[in-house]
């Protein structure tokens, strides 16, 4: 979950604009801009011992980016003429650390974005890595996009969730790093778990593929988005793995569709914003995926009910210091696999599970110097279904403090350090840990362990 620039957000309101100056002595030419960002730092991790497991410590170099997210990106923007304009937006996440660049999804649905490279067995299964194989791709961005000083933008291919704006545009952290607001709000409570299914991101909490969006005009600072993702699977599917007149199915027929809107004024010194999104998922009880261990949770089903997100957002900028807020929902309506006992027989239930969240968070410049703060909770509140495995009561929360040199208007040093604290609910999936990218032991019902981490680090942007 990395943060994107800003600029994106502006390209509907500024794109035609630019095209004209840039081709002003050209019509019809095309501006294309190469641009990135690398971040390097040392990042420290450690976790509290659980139940006789060490969770140990760990010190990395990582080149992903732990101030802004490293990638190397195109944009360009054309004149067409009467007000109109055409643009592209291409964006690839790349480790500076091993030069290696970043996995995408295919698709939105739980087995999509999981097929190993080459792999030809039927069903397809899930697997943890690409082992960089998947050599560069623009899993940050890939966009095409029409531009119009009356309609504002449409917009097609891989882009931010309506949703996902607002974690990043309200965390003085920008959802990377050990001080994310992502780290307890995409975190092991959220209800699909922890970036479940990889490569990339199985459930669309940051990106979505195949998506078409519109993005109004600026209205005296307010503006609108929707936005419509494709499931991509044929009309006959009915579970992932399947195969149905020799169509593969990655997932049941409308798995992976998306539908989300975004509402946001930002005029002065305030902003605010809501996001809404909607992630369709088939209700299959019998179809199982290969297991599959990411980041030490063992994930051994596709993806089940609807996932619901919404979240709202604030800040103000008083000058001295800007304030944000935000406060959000998560809700997957999962069916879950009942064994049969003395009183009810086998079946399916519906257990709902529901992440809610909250964030305070300051940033405050003082000339080179930017400190940030923030405090992030989530807890889980799961529908009591007897036979269904739940984290119910579970709760996440986190402190993070940083400071950000700014050695020029491209670099800067910087670091962070935060202390993320996980507490299980009364009854308990097995799964959860303390957990900043080190695994610790598994929590057992009630107990609580932490973990710490911290960032040293120099960005650069070009």
């Amino acid at each position: 979950m990395k943060k994107s620039l800003i600029a994106l957000a502006a390209l509907a309101a500024a794109g035609v604009a630019s095209a004209q100056t840039a081709t002003a002595q050209n019509p019809g030419a095309s501006a294309v801009t190469i641009f990135g960002v690398v971040d390097m730092s040392v990042t420290r991790l450690s976790t509290d011992s659980i139940n006789g497991v060490n969770g140990g410590s760990q010190t990395i170099m990582d080149g992903s980016g732990r101030n802004a997210s490293s990638r190397l990106g195109f944009r360009g923007v054309e004149d067409l003429g009467g007000g109109l304009g055409a643009a592209f937006w291409l964006e690839a996440g790349i480790n500076v650390d091993n030069g290696t660049g970043s996995n995408t999804t295919q698709n939105n649905t739980s087995w999509g974005q999981s097929v190993q490279f080459g792999q030809t067995s039927t069903p397809y299964a899930p697997t943890s890595t690409l082992g960089a194989r998947q050599g560069l791709t623009f899993n940050r961005a890939s966009t095409v996009s029409l531009l119009g000083r009356g309609f504002g933008e449409v917009r097609l291919g891989r882009d931010y969730t309506t949703t996902f704006w607002n974690y990043t545009l309200f965390d003085p952290f920008g959802t990377v790093g050990v001080g994310a607001a992502t780290n307890v709000i995409a975190g092991q409570l959220a209800p699909l778990g922890l970036a479940a299914f990889p490569p990339g991101q199985a459930y669309p909490l940051t990106r979505t593929s195949n998506a078409i969006s519109w993005l109004s005009p600026n209205y005296g600072g307010f503006r609108a988005q929707l936005q419509y993702a494709l499931s991509e699977q044929p009309s006959v599917c009915v579970a992932p793995g399947s195969t149905v007149n020799t169509n593969t199915c990655l997932g049941a027929d409308g798995d992976g569709k998306v539908f989300g809107t975004r509402l946001s004024y930002a005029n002065g010194p305030i902003s605010a914003a809501f996001g809404y999104a909607k992630t369709k998922y088939g209700n299959n009880v019998v179809t199982t995926a290969t297991a599959t261990t990411i980041s030490s949770l063992a994930n051994t089903a596709a993806y089940r009910g609807d996932l619901t997100v919404w979240n709202l957002a604030g800040s103000y900028d008083f000058g001295v210091a800007r304030v944000m807020a935000q406060y959000g929902r998560q809700t997957n309506d999962a069916v879950a696999a009942v064994a049969a006992t003395a009183t009810q027989a086998a079946g399916a239930a519906v257990g709902e599970r529901e992440l809610t969240h909250w964030t305070l968070a300051t940033a405050v410049p003082m000339g080179p110097w930017t400190l940030k703060a923030s405090y992030n909770a989530a807890k889980r509140s799961d529908q009591q279904v007897a036979g269904v495995v739940n984290e119910n009561g579970a709760k996440n929360t986190q402190i993070a403090l940083g400071a950000q040199y700014d050695l020029s208007k491209r670099t800067a040093l910087y670091g962070t350090y935060s202390r993320n604290t996980l507490k299980a609910g009364s009854t308990t999936a097995g799964g959860l840990r303390a957990t900043l990218g080190l695994a610790g032991g598994v929590l057992a019902a009630g107990q609580s362990a932490t973990a710490t981490g911290i960032d040293l680090g120099v960005r650069h942007s070009f």
